[in-house]
């Protein structure tokens, strides 16, 4: 009865649907747990109003010159930029090119903080300038992030110039990512004036779930509604009411949350369309599959722009391409993994179970979850002892090749695709330090060719052939 009375009390829903933004405090009201857990997040955190609790530089009447931009450099010259603050407001000033003098600019926003922190200030058209000189916790100083990336010299006129692109008007450009809901209400070509606005500071509950108007709307003016909607999505696998939730999207679907800010590598013509998307299933047709650009962009081996590089043998370096790597893995085009199945979605430093996110027994056990033919005995496939490096999926097939720059000294991180191999022929061919492979970034003490020679001993036909000339 109780069921029967449920069924007939709880109002239906459309699985097409258009809503309006509502704030994730809004959302907090009733995801008590989850609400939490995403405020701590480096995701809920991205962008903050610059405040003493907020900004990680040193702000401490600190001078900076342009010596300092080569790490472990003793400085020699007159600093070009000074760092302070008064009362709560902090400054960045820098020394004009021409007349010499230091220009203040009083800081509004504080972005990132774990790697590198950006700052920006407001100008009298609206616009947040992203200042040139960005805080790097691993150096533990300042420095100019786009002359390390673009590896051009450092001077006070470069700096200075740097605010003057289009790209560095934030809140029309980067904000897109590190806001939720931005809105360009105006703007002028040049870049010079703004008005923007948007609902929450850094990546909030609607950036992935899409708007919650309707969602709220449902959930509050029928009690019995949230019993039925719990009943309809858990027993009956249909989508959550007024509200996109990824284990009820389609693969595509689903990455297109994750790709509309992580998978960079497109086509300038499809810029807008990444900016128009948000996750939903609109009645009046708003983008919500972004899946058709996922590799519309071509990947030329050698290729050197920043953040988009490309290693000799043509397999992704730079960091922008992490999420093509995923995207490109035949464990991608033949199965269902999501990003969300290793990363914490609320907590996204945070791995969705523990160990997932290391090489451990964790993370391959969630490998051996399709790959049950290797379950019997793993160490005949890996050939390398149970518990030992070589014996864990990751180190094999997500070896750290993917270059990342973000603090101003160059490390590597994993590459996503699960599925590659590794290949020590284009080791011998290119170098190891133009096409690395992952048995040599264990075995560094031994040539390529050798690597090849134990893996077509191991696995006949996983090179083409180990020739003795290369």
């Amino acid at each position: 009865m109780f069921c029967a009375w449920l069924l007939i009390d709880y109002e239906s829903y459309s699985s097409l649907y258009d809503a309006s933004y509502v704030g994730a405090a809004k959302c907090g009201e009733c995801h008590t747990q989850i609400y939490p857990e995403w405020r701590r997040s480096p995701h809920a955190n991205m962008t903050r109003r610059a405040t003493v609790d907020t900004v990680v530089g040193n702000f401490d009447n600190h001078q900076w010159s342009t010596e300092e931009q080569q790490y472990g450099a003793t400085p020699g010259s007159d600093p070009v930029a000074r760092m302070y603050r008064e009362g709560d407001t902090h400054y960045m000033a820098l020394r004009h090119p021409h007349s010499g003098e230091f220009v203040p600019f009083p800081i509004e926003y504080a972005i990132g903080y774990q790697y590198r922190q950006v700052y920006l200030t407001r100008e009298a058209g609206g616009v947040l300038r992203r200042l040139p000189l960005q805080w790097s916790t691993e150096r533990d100083n300042f420095f100019s992030y786009w002359n390390f990336q673009e590896k051009s010299p450092v001077t006070a006129e470069d700096l200075w110039s740097q605010m003057g692109s289009q790209n560095s008007a934030w809140n029309l450009f980067c904000a897109r990512c590190h806001t939720t809901k931005l809105v360009v209400a105006d703007k002028n070509d040049a870049h010079t004036r703004a008005t923007t606005a948007w609902v929450d500071n850094g990546i909030a509950c609607e950036a992935c779930h899409g708007p919650g108007s309707q969602h709220v709307n449902y959930m509050a003016g029928n009690p019995v509604n949230r019993v039925a909607a719990w009943v309809n999505s858990k027993l009956r696998d249909q989508p959550v009411a007024y509200i996109a939730n990824a284990s009820k999207l389609t693969k595509g679907q689903a990455m297109s949350v994750c790709a509309r800010c992580h998978g960079s590598d497109i086509f300038l013509k499809s810029t807008d369309i990444y900016r128009l998307y948000e996750p939903g299933y609109s009645k009046e047709g708003r983008i919500n599959d972004l899946s058709a650009h996922f590799t519309e962009g071509p990947i030329p081996p050698g290729r050197t722009f920043p953040t988009l590089e490309v290693w000799d043998h043509g397999v992704p370096k730079g960091i922008g391409m992490l999420f093509r790597t995923f995207i490109e893995s035949s464990c991608y085009e033949n199965a269902e993994p999501r990003c969300y199945q290793c990363h914490n979605p609320h907590d996204n430093k945070m791995p969705a179970q523990p160990g997932l996110l290391a090489a451990s027994q964790p993370s391959n056990d969630y490998c051996l979850g399709c790959h049950v033919e290797e379950i019997p005995d793993p160490a005949l496939h890996t050939r390398h002892t149970e518990g030992t490096a070589g014996s864990f999926c990751y180190d094999c097939h997500m070896p750290k090749n993917i270059m990342v720059a973000a603090t101003g000294i160059t490390r590597f991180t994993r590459s996503h695709n699960m599925s590659s191999v590794p290949d020590p022929q284009a080791s011998a061919i290119y170098g190891a330090d133009r096409a690395p492979n992952a048995c040599n970034d264990c075995h560094q003490d031994q040539s390529a060719r050798w690597s090849a020679t134990w893996m077509q001993q191991w696995w006949p036909g996983s090179v083409v052939a180990v020739d003795p000339d290369i």
